[in-house]
C-alpha cells in the first residue's frame, strides 16, 4: 500500500506526468516517422537534407510533445493532489463538527444502553463513526468505488478517457484523416486538389464526429465522476485520519504554548511589580500606626 508521505506523492505525480508524456511522444513519434519515411522517395527530399536533418523530424516533434504533454500532466497532477488533499482536511473539518454536535446524544445512548462499557470502547465507537463520516466524504468527492486493488482496463481507460479526450481525439483523427488521402490517392481520375478537398471534408466530417463522441463520455464520467479502487479510498480515508490527527496535536501544542506563555508573562509581571518604587512607598505607608493620645498630647 502506498505511504501518505509528501515523498511519495511527489514520486506518483512524477511517475504519471513521465508516462504520459511518453504516450504523448509516442503519438507523435509515430507520424513524423512516417511523414519522413515517405518523403525518402522523393529525389529532391534526399538531396536536400542530410541524416542529422531527417533525424531531427523524426524526434523534435517528439520532444516537443513529450514535454509540452508532460509539463501539463504535472501541473494538472499537482492541482489534482493539492485538491484532494483540501477535500481532505474539509471533511475533517465537517466530521468533526458532526461529532460535536451528536456527541451529547451518542453518550446518552452508550451510558443507557451500555452501562459496563469502559472508556476505551467509548473511544473505539468514536474513531469508527469518524472513519464511517470520512468514508462518507470520499464518496461524495466526485469519485466511484470499485472493490478490489487495481483498476480493471475499462476503467483505466474511462479514466484515461475522462482526463486526456483531445490526445485520444488526435491519436485516432491523424490515422483516420491519413486514411483517407491513402485512399484518395489510388483515385487516379481526380486531381490533387480534388483529393485534398475531398479528405478536407470526409476528413472533418470524421473528426466532427469522434469529437462529439469524445465529449460527450467526458461529460457522463464528470457527473458520475472517476473510477478508483477500494484500495485508494481506504488510503483517502487514513490520510484524513492522519490530518485529523496532525490537526488535534498542533492544537494541543498552540494550547500548552499559550499557557505557558501566559504563566511566564503573569511571572514577569509579578517581578516587575514588586520591584516598581511605588510598590515599597505603598508598603511603609500601610505600615505606619497612630500614637497613642494622653491628655490631648502625644506621648
Amino acid at each position: 500500500m502506498p505511504t501518505l508521505t509528501p515523498a511519495s506523492r511527489a514520486e506518483e505525480v512524477t511517475a504519471t506526468a513521465f508516462r504520459d508524456g511518453m504516450f504523448s511522444a509516442l503519438c507523435a513519434g509515430i507520424p513524423s516517422s512516417l511523414a519522413v519515411a515517405a518523403a525518402m522517395k522523393n529525389p529532391t527530399f534526399v538531396k536536400s537534407t542530410n541524416w542529422q536533418s531527417r533525424t531531427a523530424m523524426v524526434i523534435m516533434p517528439a520532444l516537443f510533445m513529450f514535454s509540452a504533454s508532460g509539463e501539463q500532466k504535472l501541473r494538472h497532477k499537482m492541482e489534482q493532489v493539492a485538491s484532494e488533499t483540501e477535500h481532505s482536511r474539509e471533511v475533517v473539518h465537517w466530521a468533526e463538527q458532526q461529532q460535536r454536535r451528536s456527541y451529547q446524544q451518542q453518550q446518552q445512548k452508550l451510558m443507557s444502553a451500555k452501562d459496563g462499557m469502559t472508556a476505551r470502547e467509548s473511544e473505539v465507537e468514536r474513531e469508527k463513526r469518524l472513519a464511517e463520516l470520512y468514508r462518507q466524504g470520499v464518496e461524495n468527492s466526485g469519485v466511484r468505488v470499485v472493490q478490489g486493488d487495481t483498476l480493471s482496463v475499462h476503467h483505466q481507460l474511462a479514466n484515461f478517457w475522462q482526463e486526456n479526450p483531445f490526445k485520444i481525439l488526435a491519436a485516432m483523427a491523424v490515422p483516420t484523416v491519413l486514411y483517407i488521402f491513402h485512399g484518395k490517392k489510388k483515385q487516379k481520375h481526380l486531381q490533387l486538389q480534388s483529393q485534398i478537398m475531398h479528405t478536407r471534408v470526409y476528413g472533418q466530417f470524421a473528426v466532427i464526429g469522434m469529437l462529439l463522441t469524445l465529449m460527450g463520455f467526458k461529460s457522463y464520467m464528470d457527473s458520475q465522476g472517476r473510477f478508483i479502487t477500494e484500495l485508494e479510498a481506504q488510503r483517502r480515508v487514513e490520510e484524513m485520519q492522519e490530518s485529523r490527527e496532525q490537526l488535534l496535536a498542533q492544537l494541543e501544542y498552540d494550547k500548552k504554548m499559550t499557557q505557558e506563555r501566559n504563566r511566564v508573562l503573569g511571572k514577569v509581571g509579578n517581578q516587575k511589580k514588586l520591584s516598581h518604587p511605588s510598590y515599597d512607598l505603598v508598603k511603609e505607608e500601610e505600615i505606619v500606626v497612630e500614637e497613642p493620645i494622653v491628655e490631648g498630647k502625644a506621648v
